[in-house]
């Protein structure tokens, strides 16, 4: 995941990651969407309210990107 200098990981488990990041909601999303994109994930769901989230999937593997206000920008993955 594109965890930088100006991030910190709160959560990295199987079956959950959760980020706080510094840059802005939409240069944060960019950046998870990108990243999960080029690893093969394609986007099957938006939802562009108060919190953004994504529904992914890469075969038989599904998770939800949940992008949100906190401290910043703050981040996360969870498998469905």
């Amino acid at each position: 995941m594109p965890v930088q200098q100006d991030a910190a990981v709160c959560v990295s488990a199987a079956d959950k990651f959760q980020a706080a990041h510094k840059g802005d909601r939409e240069e944060v999303t960019k950046m998870y969407l990108d990243t999960l994109e080029k690893g093969g994930w394609r986007t099957t769901r938006k939802d562009l309210g108060s919190t953004y989230y994504f529904d992914l999937e890469k075969g038989n593997d599904k998770i939800t990107l949940e992008i949100y206000d906190w401290q910043k920008t703050g981040v996360i993955i969870r498998k469905r």
